[in-house]
């Protein structure tokens, strides 16, 4: 679905990426992780356009997306959405408003149906009970779902989830993970979070990649995280303090 061929990054002399290879197949939910600032987000904003690789190519569904145009990364937009780990709603709309706004905009529909439609989507993450509340009135777990729920409205094959469950607690957290296996293995989406969640990871996801000094350290199952001899990885799992790691 989604192959990323000698990916490489960098922001002046800060090399993120350093030659990416990495295949993420339709279907999976599949947790991107790994320390902060080890490229994870960068990585995942090259599937929408959002950042131009310094070399390599991507290719998704079979095109080589890596020299489109802004026109056509809209396309690819419309197929593969990021939810930003800030749920970036419109502050002056009511939830409903806000999750009807893309049915208005990009699906033509009128205002009475895109409510209707809209509350379709607020039902599917649990919120069609708090539709006309502003989000000023929700919490930011509730945020973060109408915000899922409003990139849902494009009815794409691929969500990408930024940071979903930071700065939640531990129930709210939970909440968030059963709406992202909601969409995996009842919606049919192939679902990409960045996280650096242990719980969250090792409850929800069917596949792990872990980055580490700019390249793939791991990609496999959970179990397979849990049981690799890897020292770097044991010290993610253990949440040591990172210090000098043989690479």
């Amino acid at each position: 679905m989604i192959e990323f061929r000698q990916l490489s990054k960098s922001f002046g002399t800060n090399h993120v990426l350093k030659g990416i290879d990495l295949t993420i197949r339709d279907g999976e939910i599949t947790y991107v992780i790994g320390t902060s600032g080890t490229g994870k987000s960068v990585l995942v904003k090259h599937i929408v356009g959002l950042l131009y690789p310094d070399s390599g190519r991507i290719v998704i569904d079979g095109n080589d997306v890596t020299d489109y145009s802004e026109s056509r990364w809209r396309e690819v937009r419309s197929n593969y959405v990021l939810v930003f780990q800030h749920s970036t709603l419109f502050d002056s709309m009511t939830l409903r408003q806000n999750v009807a706004l893309p049915l208005r905009k990009h699906k033509g529909l009128s205002r009475r149906d895109s409510f209707e439609r809209a509350m379709d989507f607020l039902r599917t993450v649990g919120m069609d009970e708090k539709a006309d509340r502003m989000p000023s009135d929700v919490g930011p777990p509730e945020r973060k779902r109408v915000a899922i729920a409003r990139a849902l409205t494009l009815e794409p094959d691929c969500a990408i989830l930024d940071e979903p469950t930071t700065g939640l607690d531990v129930v709210a957290s939970g909440n968030v993970d059963q709406m992202i296996d909601h969409l995996g293995r009842e919606l049919n989406k192939t679902v990409i979070v960045v996280s650096h969640d242990l719980r969250s990871i090792f409850g929800v996801a069917d596949r792990i990649i872990f980055l580490y000094n700019g390249l793939v350290r791991l990609d496999g199952p959970p179990e397979a995280f849990r049981s690799s001899d890897d020292p770097v990885v044991q010290q993610f799992i253990r949440g040591e303090p990172t210090g000098p790691m043989e690479t």
